[in-house]
């Protein structure tokens, strides 16, 4: 998977940003309805999340606020993730999505 993420998942989406940005340290898949995974093998460590809504988009923010947290994204990947803008249907800008703080504040080990 990590060698070559945009089998897993295509070009763009956050699980091939997320395993490139980690330099294949890190396995992330995101699945229906809500579902995000990943596992880190050098610290034994595994993450699943479900988004109540099934919105991919959440996911990928709380997904890139752990991964952030444990040391694993770089700067770009962390701002694209963590501070995207959300759009309306004419492609304005009406928003931003972020993590909880008690993602963003969390410390991980």
């Amino acid at each position: 998977m990590t060698n070559y993420p945009e089998l897993v998942a295509g070009t763009g989406r956050a699980c091939t940003v997320f395993m490139r940005a980690s330099q294949g340290r890190v396995a992330v898949k995101s699945g229906a309805e809500g579902y995000f995974a990943a596992m880190i093998p050098e610290r034994g460590l595994g993450i699943a999340l479900k988004i109540d809504d099934g919105a991919a988009r959440a996911g990928e923010t709380a997904m890139a606020a752990i991964l952030d947290g444990l040391g694993f994204l770089d700067a770009a990947t962390s701002c694209a993730f963590l501070r995207a803008p959300v759009f309306n249907t004419r492609g304005a800008v009406v928003g931003e999505r972020r993590s909880a703080r008690a993602l963003t504040e969390a410390t991980f080990h």
